[in-house]
């Protein structure tokens, strides 16, 4: 006898690991550039990210004259994140190049 189980959820995509692990480590209320397919949100403040839903929350457009919004987004979408300069690993001392 057989059994056959059906789950009507969506399956949700699955994130690459570096950018799972870069969400993770992201500690809130700093400032990142986050790139999609489609846009880019430059300047967004990161507020957190919810590994079961994967589920990314920005406050975005602060900038603006009453253009302060929060937005959640799919992690999955997400191309690539530009972190600030503090927080990016440094270049190790073997690849520069003497000076004369």
């Amino acid at each position: 006898m057989y059994h056959v189980f059906f789950d009507r959820r969506p399956a949700r995509p699955r994130l690459p690991h570096a950018l799972y692990e870069q969400l993770i480590a992201l500690p809130p209320y700093v400032e990142i550039n986050v790139h999609t397919a489609n846009e880019t949100h430059y300047n967004a403040l990161f507020l957190g990210f919810e590994p079961r839903t994967n589920s990314v929350s920005l406050l975005v457009d602060r900038f603006y004259k009453e253009g302060e919004r929060s937005l959640t987004i799919d992690a999955a979408t997400i191309t690539s994140i530009d972190l600030p300069a503090s927080m990016r690993p440094a270049p190790s001392a073997g690849t520069d190049e003497e000076e004369e």
